[in-house]
């Protein structure tokens, strides 16, 4: 009997010592061993509709896109959207800060590393571009199965494509699905919602630079601000010791993207930045992004006396402008086409022509009024200059900025804005800079403000966009216009002026505005620029004063978009607008 069964034993302590070599083997193998390509990118081709794949270095055994990827911390991504949609308030999460040497502890650390300090807490904006997994673990948020999956199914493709997603149980890092299937779930995500996360996804990779690694640096170079995505990291199916990390989420114009190769999801862009650049640049929209949120309005020639006239020489009549038009001046003529953007009106007496335009679109107006966009390096410089320079120096009337076109502030083109400008524009759509005030000037330079001709001087010597920011402002960071890390300088002032009219406003709010939900006494925070915003999930309103009368407005406007967040009528800006005036001219000034 044991005679017979000694050569099994020895066929099993075999089997076990190759078993030991190979997994001693795959461990200190390269990446190209593990039969993944070092770096995969999946899209949307635009002009086919088709999916598009490139890989490098796939090594011969690796036939195609990985069939089985980690969802990783993408799952976080599915729950914030699902969130945003449902208009579901989230409560913040609370930082512990476990003490004590025990698994649980050490672990429990470990997550809210991603999330804050101990004694701190993290709200639903910056949970997502922090990662923090805590704050959108279902059974914290109690988010009903049932509801997940009707929410998800009822969108397209999510039944073929992506069946995983409708499934609450399957939102953890560990889950297995296709790279294909991702794409599928990206596209499925309600307009709205995709919009409200893409924008703020941006912050996630336009973080300071000194954040960022060479390969990650070339990445924002190449793609500015067309690209959004959450990063991710998981390990490798059926390899525990191996990573796999990439990103995904969509281009400005709203088509889904992902990648991935070995490492972390930040490993990833800084090694091979340059190599998702190279690609993802070739699929960039060539008009530029789509997604840019603002309202601009203009008021056009606002120093100079001026005649409207149609064609022929007969005055033009008052109203919305189609068609095209003169306006005359002393001693010049210009005429203009128009195809609603514009409006025309006589206040006292005085002609005057208004404008009311998309931000990048104002931003290339600007660009082809103040500069010349085929000067491609220099002009997505200072585009992000002209951007920065509208949130700071515009007045808000509701959701819309509010700025003369006048060489004392901006000159606007009225004429429709030019390819190349809205090329260099959408590039760096819902990019900013952060840390100081900026300007510009034709040719001279000084603290603060750049010069338009040293900056095409750079531009010649093959300087790229971001480092001539750089050069120009040393002292500014290249940033997201919706930045959810941004520090709360309370406005004590603003918060007593508040806090003694809020319950005035409460008892007309609930008496006449349906949907109405009174708020808890926000944090108001003092902008030292910048535009006017609330962060609704945290109840927070950050504005740049109190003294004047629209500042005040701005404040009652942000206020009463926080008691509206989870009712449709939030979104209705003129609405939210013209109670906002209402409360402050209806006597609650003093």
């Amino acid at each position: 009997m044991r005679m017979r069964n000694a050569p099994n034993r020895d066929l099993a302590g075999c089997l076990r010592r190759a078993a030991l070599a190979f997994l001693l083997l795959s461990i200190a193998a390269p990446a190209a061993a593990t039969g993944y390509p070092s770096l995969e990118i999946l899209w949307r081709d635009k002009a086919s509709g088709q999916l598009a794949w490139k890989t490098f270095d796939a090594p011969p055994r690796a036939k195609g896109l990985s069939e089985q990827v980690p969802l990783g911390s993408l799952w976080k991504l599915f729950v914030y959207l699902w969130l945003v949609e449902e208009r579901r308030s989230a409560p913040d999460y609370a930082c512990v800060g476990p003490r004590g040497q025990s698994p649980a502890a050490k672990k429990l650390r470990e997550e809210e590393s991603y999330c804050c300090e101990a004694g701190q807490r993290i709200g639903q904006d910056l949970a997502l571009v922090r990662s923090c997994g805590l704050f959108f673990e279902p059974t914290r948020l109690k988010i009903d199965p049932r509801a997940w999956r009707a929410f998800w199914e009822a969108r397209r493709g999510v039944r073929e494509d992506a069946p995983w997603l409708a499934e609450l149980a399957a939102m953890k890092p560990e889950t297995v699905v296709s790279p294909a299937s991702i794409l599928a779930a990206l596209e499925a995500a309600p307009p709205r919602a995709r919009e409200e996360t893409a924008n703020l996804l941006l912050a996630r990779l336009f973080a300071p630079a000194r954040e960022h690694g060479q390969g990650t640096a070339e990445l924002v170079r190449r793609v500015g601000g067309l690209l959004r995505i959450k990063t991710f990291s998981w390990y490798r199916p059926g390899s525990p010791r191996v990573r796999v990390g990439g990103g995904a989420g969509w281009f400005a114009d709203g088509r889904a993207v992902w990648f991935a190769g070995e490492g972390t999801g930040q490993q990833v862009m800084a090694r091979q930045g340059a190599r998702l650049a190279e690609v993802l640049a070739q699929a960039l929209p060539p008009e530029g992004g789509s997604m840019a949120p603002g309202c601009v309005r203009v008021n056009f020639f606002a120093r100079y006396p001026f005649e409207l006239e149609l064609p022929g020489g007969k005055r033009a009549p008052e109203g919305v402008l189609r068609g095209r038009f003169v306006a005359r001046f002393q001693n010049v003529s210009i005429p203009f086409t128009s195809s609603g953007e514009l409006s025309f009106t006589r206040q006292n007496g005085h002609p005057r022509i208004e404008g009311r335009f998309g931000l990048d679109d104002y931003v290339a107006r600007v660009i082809d009024r103040e500069a010349d966009a085929k000067e491609t390096e220099a002009a997505r410089a200072l585009s992000v200059v002209i951007r920065t320079y509208l949130l700071d120096k515009a007045t808000h009337q509701g959701n819309c900025l509010l700025i003369d076109d006048s060489s004392h502030r901006q000159r606007v083109s009225i004429l429709p804005p030019s390819a190349a400008a809205r090329a260099v524009s959408g590039f760096t759509t819902g990019l900013t800079l952060t840390g100081t005030p900026v300007g510009y000037h034709s040719y001279t330079p000084s603290e603060n403000r750049m010069a338009w001709t040293q900056a095409v001087a750079a531009s010649r010597a093959g300087q790229p966009w971001n480092r001539i920011l750089r050069q120009s402002f040393p002292r500014a960071d290249l940033a997201a216009m919706r930045d959810p890390g941004m520090p709360c300088q309370r406005f004590d002032e603003a918060e007593n002026w508040l806090k003694a009219r809020a319950p005035g406003w409460e008892r007309t709010l609930r008496a006449h505005l349906p949907g109405f939900e009174p708020p808890s006494t926000p944090h108001i925070c003092l902008l030292a620029y910048g535009t006017p915003f609330s962060e609704q999930d945290r109840g927070r309103i950050y504005v740049r004063g109190l003294r004047k009368i629209e500042d005040r407005i701005t404040l009652a406007h942000e206020y009463l978009h926080l008691g509206l967040r989870h009712h449709p009528s939030g979104h209705d800006e003129a609405l939210v607008e013209h109670w906002a005036r209402k409360l402050i001219d209806g006597g609650t000034m003093q």
